[in-house]
């Protein structure tokens, strides 16, 4: 089994992304966000996973993690919606 793909905001992840979720990816956040997973310890909480920081390129580097902009998240969740027929999204997780 592959490790879980987690997308870690540094704040509230805008709405619109949280589609992320339907798609099989995890949605947290560094901070206190109605509806979304609060990450309190990001060291001990990134084991395991495979991360993308959203929005926090030093962090993500320190981590030694991935990173993205929310721009890019954006185009990659475009990407999903057009480039996957929706009849594989229950077989994705």
């Amino acid at each position: 089994m592959s490790p879980p793909v987690v997308f870690i905001f540094r704040d509230c992840p805008p709405p619109h992304l949280m589609a992320l979720a339907e798609w099989g990816f995890s949605v947290a956040s560094l901070s206190r966000c109605p509806g979304v997973e609060h990450v309190a310890d990001v060291r001990s909480y990134i084991k395991g996973k495979f991360v993308i920081i959203v929005g926090d390129r030093k962090l993500a580097e320190e981590l030694r993690v991935g990173h993205a902009t929310v721009a890019e998240v954006e185009k990659f969740l475009r990407w999903l919606s057009k480039g996957v027929p929706a009849v594989y999204k229950p077989y994705m997780q």
